[in-house]
């Protein structure tokens, strides 16, 4: 019966989109307020699986966030990460989840993404990416990866995380969505682990302005 119901949807599909009101977000709106809470506050702790993460903003399709070891870390360094003031939590990093749907507008997946941002001092900003490309290199993280160029002058935003994303079924179930959601970034635990093993590095880059 539920082979046949999705069969139906797929096939009457722009007659059902004519007499519902439109969603760019689907299940993953409710998902998202399950994780979170219903009107969370930049800065608030939650756990998801079994880490700790401090949310950052619910845009469009997409939730922002920070691990928590990461924001720990980079309290500890006591630095003003200029250029990034108004740049999602005023951190050098962040990682967000957004929801992508497929041509049938049922089927989607989830995609995970972390980014080091527009920080202003070039030799800093270099040096934080060269440290995580060494340190995931000599434990043999293969999904960070940074494009090519990454450090280059004039580069204000890095995106380094690949084979990133998880396959929804059905875009409109919560459940779905929250519990692919929680597998996606449990399983980059270890991605998460080695950037906040590095931050300390960063102290040994100089005064952080």
């Amino acid at each position: 019966m539920e082979n046949l119901a999705r069969q139906f949807y797929r096939d009457q599909k722009k007659v059902l989109d004519l007499i519902r009101k439109p969603s760019s977000r689907s299940g993953f709106d409710p998902a998202i307020h399950r994780l979170f809470g219903n009107d969370p506050k930049q800065g608030k702790m939650v756990r998801i699986g079994n880490r700790d993460y401090r949310y950052s903003s619910l845009a469009k399709n997409l939730v922002s966030f920070l691990p928590a070891r990461w924001h720990e870390e980079l309290d500890k360094t006591k630095g003003t990460w200029s250029g990034c003031a108004n740049w999602w939590s005023g951190y050098p990093f962040i990682a967000w989840v957004e929801i992508r749907v497929g041509d049938d507008g049922t089927t989607g997946y989830l995609k995970l993404d972390a980014e080091v941002g527009p920080i202003s001092g070039h030799r800093i900003r270099k040096g934080i990416i060269d440290a995580i490309k060494v340190a995931a290199s000599a434990k043999g993280l293969e999904r960070i990866q940074f494009p090519a160029g990454a450090s280059d002058k004039g580069r204000l935003y890095s995106r380094f995380l690949r084979k990133n994303s998880i396959a929804v079924n059905d875009i409109d179930d919560t459940g779905e969505i929250e519990t692919k959601f929680v597998q996606l970034i449990a399983d980059f635990g270890p991605e998460f682990e080695l950037v906040a093993s590095v931050i300390p590095e960063f102290l040994r880059l100089g005064e952080l302005r």
